[in-house]
């Protein structure tokens, strides 16, 4: 399996090029004109943008880098490992917490019953 940033580029890629064929096959067929601006021209300003996009994933470059991370199947594993303890001992924490009120509240009401 692909890094995320490097199936991220690839698709970026392909849709870029993808993109600029439709708008050539518009400039064949006469549905878009190069001189007039029109509808075919935002086909062409998004293939550009996915194109740069592209090029920024490829070289590491701090663009789109927290939703596509360059990190191969080990290291992805161990973050992942990492954010679900991170997330087990807040869990743990709120339980306590929430025994903690629980044991207080107890007493409290106890002694108003007394």
């Amino acid at each position: 399996m692909d890094e995320p940033a490097k199936a991220a580029s690839r698709l970026l890629y392909g849709t870029g090029f993808g993109l600029i064929l439709a708008c050539g096959f518009g400039l064949i067929q006469g549905r878009m004109e190069i001189s007039v601006l029109g509808f075919g021209h935002i086909f062409l300003l998004f293939s550009l943008i996915c194109l740069v996009s592209a090029r920024l994933l490829k070289q590491n470059h701090n663009y789109l880098k927290s939703y596509f991370p360059d990190e191969d199947e080990g290291q992805m594993a161990e973050r992942i490992q990492n954010e679900m303890q991170e997330i087990e001992n807040d869990s743990a924490v709120g339980n306590a917490w929430a025994e903690l009120e629980t044991q207080v509240l107890e007493m409290e009401i106890s002694s108003e019953q007394e």
